[in-house]
């Protein structure tokens, strides 16, 4: 299958901010994840994620991390970004 990479915006919940749910998911799923902007306070963690791998993995991830209590939402591209 081919590798694909998909942008994301993923919302933390409070209770969420301090579990590395993002090294849990990089040992659970044959996907790369690399952080392309956050920020983070005691209330609300939002991340720019972009995930690498095939394209059933990184739909397994995803169900994954909404099923942990994570907003998902695919980020939307224009014609400048890469």
């Amino acid at each position: 299958m081919a590798i694909q990479h998909t942008r994301f915006w993923l919302n933390f919940p409070p209770q969420l901010i301090t579990r590395p749910l993002l090294w849990e998911l990089s040992k659970e799923f044959a996907v790369v994840p690399n952080i392309r902007q956050a920020s983070v306070t005691d209330e609300v963690g939002i991340v720019s994620l972009s995930l690498e791998g095939e394209a059933d993995e990184i739909t397994r991830a995803i169900a994954w991390l909404e099923s942990e209590g994570v907003k998902v939402d695919p980020v939307e591209m224009n014609t400048i970004a890469s």
